[in-house]
Formats: structure tokens, C-alpha cells, sequence
């Protein structure tokens, strides 16, 4: 695990320690990837969540790597986590770190660190979206190249509809611009209950790099199927 990478756990787990209960969600199932990476391989998720005198902390791992003939196809590691400070009902002020280590991405590792503004456009029982925007700062390893460090504007889109008792959508957008490199992430998924803390989970992310090193794809997707366990 890389230092960024340290810490962000670091800073996650001082922002919670006081904060009860913490829920979360376990993934695991099948992702088909295309871009940098072409194969079929099973992939892991978990998510932890929990709010506490007015702030609303989530810590995202994924990971997933596939080897075949000796050779390896695909590996992939991301983490992030995100702090908001309520400052009422559907305004908050949010930091942000992120860490993303793709193998096959033509960079080393990508990290950012952000604060900004959030709001909340929609918010009932069954549906609710949040903007958010807020300036950053990047760092981009690249691959037996230079490191690229930059201040970024980060503009964020976050929906989720309860369209039904046992199923829900949920969809992201989110764009990180910078005078070396534009990123965009674009995300969606249902879930659907299945029994208990059981559930079905379908859907697709795409990540978009305007710039990339040679002979890299500038567009990787990945499709995915997983079963999820919440606790």
C-alpha cells in the first residue's frame, strides 16, 4: 500500500473514531473490462459509511487483478474517502481524498485531495441529487515518465432513485479538470434485493483521460455484476 494510500485510512479512521454505528457494504462477482485492460475477472468492493454531531463520513475500496498463462491482464486498486460537514439540511462542505493505482493505465498511481461545496437539489424518501464543486489538487505518476501535479476544479454529480420496495438506481458524474489533464468519471448501477441483507447489484464505469501517455487508450469501462452484503 502506497504512502497516499496509508494515508487516507489514516485520515478516515481519525474522522470516525468517535462516530457509531458504521455501516457498510461488501461486494464481490464479475467484471468485464475494456480499454487498457480487456479481460473478465472477479472483483471486490467495500464501502463504510457512518454520520456523527453533523458530519457524514464513506471510505470506498475497490480491487480486483486477473492472471492468465502466467502473465497478468488486469489489476486495479482504488480508494477514496470523503468527510461532509452538515451546515443544515441540504447544504454541506465536503474534503476529499482519492487513490487509484491501474497497472494498466499507463500511470503509476493517480492521487487527489479536494474540499468544496455541496447541495443537495433533491432530497425525499425516494429520490435525492447533489452537486458539488470545489477546487483540488492532483498528482499523476506516470509510468517511467514525470510526476504531473496540479490544482484542479472538481465538479460533481451524485443521483439516487428508490424506484421500487426492493430496487434502487444509482448514478454518478463526476470531472476533474486541470491545466495538465482532464479526467471524467461516469457511473450508474441497480441494486435489487434478493433476501435479507442479500442483493443483486448490475451496472458499468467509465473513466475518461484527455491525456494519456503513448499508446494508451484514453477510455476505460468496466461492466460488472456483483453480489452485495450489507452489515
Amino acid at each position: 500500500m502506497s504512502k497516499f494510500s496509508v494515508l487516507c485510512v489514516s485520515f478516515f479512521t481519525c474522522a470516525v473514531s468517535v462516530a457509531e454505528p458504521i455501516l457498510g457494504e461488501a461486494e464481490l462477482g464479475f467484471v468485464s473490462t475494456d480499454g487498457n485492460s480487456d479481460t473478465q475477472t472477479i472483483n471486490a468492493k467495500l464501502k463504510l459509511t457512518t454520520e456523527n454531531q453533523g458530519w457524514a463520513h464513506q471510505a470506498n475500496l475497490t480491487a480486483f487483478n486477473n492472471a492468465s498463462g502466467g502473465a497478468t491482464t488486469a489489476e486495479k486498486y482504488t480508494f477514496a474517502v470523503q468527510s461532509d460537514r452538515k451546515l443544515d439540511e441540504r447544504s454541506s462542505l465536503y474534503m476529499i481524498a482519492t487513490h487509484e493505482e491501474d497497472h494498466f493505465s499507463g500511470f503509476d498511481y493517480q492521487s487527489t485531495v479536494g474540499v468544496g461545496y455541496g447541495y443537495k437539489m433533491i432530497d425525499d424518501d425516494e429520490r435525492s441529487l447533489t452537486l458539488e464543486a470545489g477546487p483540488g489538487y492532483r498528482m499523476n505518476a506516470v509510468t517511467d515518465g514525470d510526476k504531473q501535479n496540479e490544482i484542479t476544479l472538481r465538479l460533481a454529480e451524485i443521483y439516487s432513485w428508490k424506484f421500487s420496495d426492493t430496487a434502487e438506481l444509482n448514478q454518478h458524474f463526476r470531472i476533474e479538470g486541470g491545466d495538465e489533464n482532464t479526467i471524467s468519471n461516469l457511473g450508474a448501477s441497480i441494486k435489487s434485493s434478493l433476501t435479507g441483507s442479500l442483493a443483486l447489484k448490475v451496472g458499468f464505469d467509465i473513466k475518461h483521460t484527455d491525456k494519456v501517455p503513448a499508446n494508451r487508450d484514453d477510455t476505460d469501462t468496466e461492466t460488472y455484476a456483483t453480489v452485495t452484503y450489507s452489515f
